[in-house]
């Protein structure tokens, strides 16, 4: 039986809070914050404090990541696959481009077997932080989120 983390149960939950549509200007300045490891809503904090570790809430504007339960991170896994595929699929396609017409198709095959693991382990921690964006994104941060308790 796993213990019950307490730091999450006692938070009022999110999920049901308006949902909305952004504007181009907001989603890009929201991305671009969460590509490079930052806060979505403010950009002044760094959301991970290791390699796969989301901090509990930002140090500038006091947001609480975990938007919802315990399981909030689980979308993540979608972003994760969906930008570590296509990483590897280009990076595969320039091997293709630049070896052209002599390819090393056996290389390929294990080395783009290879390439897919390495990709998708480094790219797990940005995933978190993409899917943090994005639901800051269609469900905009409520004042009940950014309190310090």
């Amino acid at each position: 039986m796993t213990p019950i983390d307490t730091n999450h149960s006692t938070q009022p939950r999110t999920t049901e809070s308006d949902l909305a549509i952004p504007s181009i200007g907001r989603a890009l300045r929201v991305m671009s914050r969460a590509f490079v490891g930052r806060c979505p809503n403010c950009g002044g904090g760094w959301v991970l404090s290791g390699f796969n570790t989301v901090r509990h809430r930002c140090t500038s504007c006091t947001l609480r990541f975990c938007r919802s339960d315990d399981n909030y991170f689980s979308g993540a896994m979608f972003f994760g696959l969906m930008i570590g595929e296509s990483l590897a699929v280009l990076g595969i396609a320039l091997a293709i481009f630049i070896t052209w017409p002599n390819v090393p198709w056996d290389f390929l095959q294990y080395g783009g077997t290879l390439l897919l693991l390495v990709v998708l382990i480094g790219v797990f921690p940005l995933s978190k932080v993409v899917w943090l964006g994005v639901d800051v994104l269609v469900r905009p941060v409520g004042p009940e989120e950014l309190s310090s308790g």
